[in-house]
């Protein structure tokens, strides 16, 4: 196994677990260097530019320089596979081990990241729970992990979080997603529906380098950034059990796309294992960071 490259996660516990477990969410403080943070950062503009290291690009690119409105939250999906800088922290063992301690599942393997970029005076991204995106999958479970590169404010557009909500039914996929007026407004919905009063959302407001863990269920999404000055950058990851199948349900907006013609095997080529507790990890991690080569059986 690799030696920890992100050492404040190694520490969760049973404390942590129980949190995650009441609330649907972890926060974890300051898990990134100084130096990690920066260079993340200096990626932002050169992935949204198209200057991708692998020559690859995203599976998901929202918001074109020139193309866009300038009050759109910028978003990618998959830039592990365009930009080693990002690889480094979606392939993370740490972070999977994280997961799949507070989850309670054997192994971790990479679903998709995603590169969120709310500059000043952009819009809101509605409430929404991650696991209704993954019926394509059984089990239709997720974890993610929601890294900042920035102090995080309210009033920068903030992630927040509907506590204990992740015990609430899960719902379809929200029908709006970017810059909806009453980002809330599924939410409430869902609370109505499960018979409960909607909870008073936490805003998360941590140190630039800081990570939350949420379960899939927990509804969770952020207001507008109504500074002028103030950037929200951040990166998830977004894990899925390492025994995770694709299902036989229709659908599988980017996660269909790799699957093989009737097998329903996760291909480590395109879902690499980031830790599991049999001591597998997916061979050509390491290098792929170093060199965007993937050259080694993913088996």
């Amino acid at each position: 196994m690799p030696a920890h490259d992100l050492p404040r996660l190694a520490g969760i516990g049973e404390a942590d677990i129980a949190c995650f477990r009441r609330d649907g969410f972890l926060v974890v403080e300051r898990i990134l260097a100084p130096d990690r943070i920066e260079a993340l950062r200096a990626r932002f503009p050169l992935l949204f530019a198209g200057k991708f290291d692998t020559g690859i690009y995203p599976d998901e690119w929202y918001w074109r320089e020139g193309m866009s409105l300038p009050d759109v939250t910028r978003h990618m999906a998959n830039a592990w596979k365009a930009d080693l800088t990002v690889a480094r922290l979606a392939l993370s063992a740490d972070i999977g081990r994280a997961a799949a301690l507070l989850a309670g599942w054997s192994g971790t393997r990479l679903g998709q990241d995603t590169i969120w970029w709310k500059a000043p005076l952009t819009r809101a991204i509605a409430h929404h729970q991650d696991t209704s995106f993954l019926d394509v999958l059984d089990p239709q479970a997720t974890v993610t992990c929601w890294v900042t590169l920035d102090d995080t404010h309210r009033d920068a557009g903030t992630l927040e979080y509907a506590p204990g909500s992740h015990l609430w039914p899960l719902t379809p996929i929200p029908q709006e997603f970017h810059g909806q007026h009453d980002y809330r407004a599924h939410m409430r919905a869902a609370a109505a529906a499960a018979g409960v009063t909607p909870p008073e959302p936490v805003m998360i407001e941590v140190p630039a380098g800081s990570c939350v863990f949420h379960a899939g269920e927990t509804w969770h999404g952020s207001g507008p950034n109504v500074t002028a000055d103030r950037m929200r950058r951040s990166i998830g990851v977004h894990l899925v059990p390492e025994s995770a199948r694709f299902s036989d349900r229709p659908g599988g907006y980017i996660y269909r796309r790799y699957q093989r013609t009737g097998d329903p095997v996760m291909d480590e080529s395109f879902f690499p294992v980031l830790w599991s507790a049999s001591g597998h990890r997916t061979r050509w991690i390491e290098g792929y960071c170093e060199t965007g080569q993937r050259r080694a059986a993913a088996a």
